[in-house]
């Protein structure tokens, strides 16, 4: 009896008639439900990285480069000392002044000395009120000399000073100009030499242009936002990326509208310390202008393309699968916007390549959206009473 099932076999075979293929199972696919999420209504622009805060560094005061601690590309913090001057000749012109003020000082003195002597004079009648008029003004004009002095004297001590030049600011310092030995021209007549420029790094702005039609409908909002009221919020990425590292909020807007290009410029501040991109870099910018609106999101891996149409294989109840095509929107991680997809829908999310066909049965594992990793079965509810 047990060899009944093989000698069928064997009895087919010699008739001419095939065996039975074995049926295959049907292959194992993660699938998963859509995400639905509340995401914020965002236009994307194209702007520049501009800093807070830039100044080119100049001396005050012409002279010789004695010491230059500066160093390109440095970070500096506001104080910190740059680069140095011959200080002799200004703390030469210190000394002169000195002189100058003890020198006038004592002009004072004996012009004060002689008007005292006069007015004793002037009382007894012995000098005439014309010779005691000039010793008074004797005294007024050694007073103007000597307050000229002390005047030409803090001058010296502050060009002595400026001989230090400090980093006004805290940033990063450009290409350096100089080097010790170099001649360089402060404040005057001439153009004074420019050593670097000095950036600041954080916070910086984030500078792009709004359409008029736009903003004339956010006005009010943007205006708050600067005001510090109520904020608008901006995401920053790096040009050419996918990512949003950076956030801010509007702080700025331009007092004119750009009659040739029908655009009125916004800064957005950002305040993240760390790896923010360098002034002068392009930028991609979000702008949120309305309120969150909910989205339904699957996994890039999820969507299939066939030409210009893009879809994901949808699994029924049965673990037959259909084409579902959807319309593709925008980029938040591994996610993306789909529209023309129930959100309740059981689509596949991994093994795609094994289902060859649609209308294929498949064996679905529960699979999550977002990572794609397997969802573990729960486990089943103890009995009652044990």
């Amino acid at each position: 009896m047990r060899h009944l099932p093989m000698l069928a076999v064997l009895f087919l075979a010699a008739c001419g008639a095939p065996p039975p293929m074995p049926e295959m199972p049907p292959p194992e696919v993660g699938v998963a439900s859509p995400i639905t999420r509340e995401l914020a209504v965002e236009r994307i622009f194209t702007g520049r990285i501009e800093p807070v805060d830039i100044v080119e560094v100049s001396p005050r005061v012409s002279g010789t480069v004695l010491k230059c601690q500066a160093r390109s590309g440095r970070l500096v913090a506001a104080g910190d000392v740059l680069f140095e001057l011959d200080p002799v000749p200004f703390r030469i012109a210190v000394e002169r002044g000195e002189a100058a003020v003890a020198g006038a000082a004592a002009a004072l003195k004996q012009a004060q000395e002689t008007r005292d002597r006069n007015q004793e004079l002037r009382g007894a009648g012995l000098i005439a009120e014309e010779q005691f008029s000039e010793r008074l003004r004797s005294v007024e004009v050694n007073e103007a000399l000597l307050a000229a002095a002390k005047a030409n004297l803090a001058n010296a001590r502050l060009e002595l000073g400026w001989t230090t030049v400090l980093a006004p600011i805290a940033g990063r310092l450009g290409l350096i100009s100089i080097t010790v030995g170099s001649q360089v021209q402060g404040g005057g007549a001439m153009p004074p030499s420019v050593i670097t420029t000095l950036m600041s790094v954080a916070p910086v702005y984030a500078a792009f242009d709004l359409d008029e039609a736009t903003y004339l409908r956010h006005a009010s909002r943007l205006a708050a936002s600067v005001r510090g009221e109520t904020p608008v919020p901006v995401r920053v990425g790096h040009a050419g990326g996918e990512q949003w590292p950076f956030g801010g909020r509007i702080v700025f807007i331009d007092n004119h509208v750009d009659p040739t290009s029908g655009t009125i410029r916004l800064r957005a501040l950002l305040d993240k310390a760390e790896d923010l991109p360098p002034p002068g870099a392009f930028a991609r910018i979000a702008l949120q202008l309305e309120a969150p609106r909910p989205a339904v999101l699957v996994h890039e891996q999820a969507i299939q393309a066939e030409l210009a149409t893009r879809y994901v294989l949808s699994v029924a109840a049965d673990g037959t699968t259909a084409v579902q095509p959807v319309q593709v929107g925008a980029r938040h991680g591994n996610l993306r916007e789909v529209t023309g997809l129930e959100a309740t829908a059981s689509i596949v999310v991994t093994n795609t390549a094994k289902v060859m066909m649609p209308g294929m049965k498949v064996a679905g594992k529960a699979t999550d959206m977002e990572t794609l990793a397997p969802v573990a079965a729960e486990p089943p509810a103890p009995a009652a009473g044990k």
